[in-house]
This record gives C-alpha cells, sequence and structure tokens, in this order.
C-alpha cells in the first residue's frame, strides 16, 4: 500500500522527483539569506540595541541604588552611634546630676538636724532653767504656806 503510494506520488513530480538540485536550491538559498538579512538588519537589531539600552538602564539604576543604600546605611549607623553617644552621655550626666542632688540634700538635711538639734537642746535647757525656777519659787510658796498653817495650827 505504501509502495502504491509513493509510486504515484513519484510519477506526477516530474523527472527529478523529490530533490530536484536545479536553479531552485540555489534561489532558496538566496532568499532565506536575504530573509536572515532582512530580519537581522529590520527587527532582530533594533530589538537587541533596545534590550542591551534597557540593560544597561536598569544596570545603571541598580548601581545608583547600591550606592543609594550604602549611603543609608552609613548615615544609619552614624546616626545610631550619635544615638548610642547621647545615650551614654545623658546616663553619665544623670548620674552626676543625682550624686550632686544627693550631694546637696545630705548637706540640707545634715543642717537642719543641726539646726533641730540646737533648738531642742536651746529649748530643753531652757526649760530647765524654768523648771528650777519654777520649783524654786513654789518651794518658797509652800514654806510660806507650811508657816502659815503652821501658825494657825498653833494659835
Amino acid at each position: 500500500m505504501f509502495y502504491e503510494i509513493f509510486r504515484s506520488l513519484t510519477s506526477t513530480i516530474g523527472a527529478g522527483g523529490l530533490f530536484d538540485f536545479g536553479l531552485t536550491l540555489p534561489l532558496l538559498s538566496i532568499q532565506f539569506l536575504v530573509l536572515v538579512f532582512v530580519l537581522s538588519n529590520i527587527l532582530y537589531n533594533p530589538l537587541l540595541s533596545a534590550i542591551s539600552e534597557r540593560n544597561t538602564y536598569i544596570q545603571h539604576n541598580l548601581l545608583k541604588a547600591h550606592k543609594l543604600l550604602q549611603e543609608t546605611n552609613q548615615i544609619k549607623k552614624s546616626c545610631e552611634d550619635k544615638i548610642l553617644r547621647a545615650r551614654k552621655n545623658a546616663v553619665v550626666e544623670i548620674t552626676k546630676c543625682q550624686k550632686t542632688f544627693k550631694t546637696s540634700s545630705d548637706i540640707e538635711i545634715n543642717d537642719s538636724q543641726k539646726y533641730f538639734d540646737t533648738v531642742t537642746l536651746t529649748a530643753t535647757s531652757k526649760f530647765a532653767r524654768q523648771k528650777k525656777q519654777v520649783l524654786a519659787d513654789l518651794e518658797v510658796e509652800v514654806e510660806s504656806i507650811s508657816k502659815q498653817i503652821f501658825e494657825k495650827i498653833l494659835v
């Protein structure tokens, strides 16, 4: 069956058969080369140049982004260092202020304590003198009253 189909095809094609190496092969090869040249110059080269420009643009933007990222990281690091130093300085300053406040408050408390001790001693000595005076006055009065009582009893 295949043999009959093959035979019918070869009989209708002609003298050269399936492969005719006449003028058609060089003509087809010239057409192919012209087509490759036209496609290469008209379609592929502009497309490749546009792709190349786009790649250059992307590479340039990536390089700029990388540089900006590095600058940003450097600025961030320097800011973090400044913040860290400022925090350390603030802690040192707070500690100094606390020590100064504690020292001044201790001095104030000691001065107040001395003043209150002095006032207390002065008041205590004053009360002691008044007590002695009152007791002395009472003793005189008690003696005078006892004399009066004694005289009234004897009389």
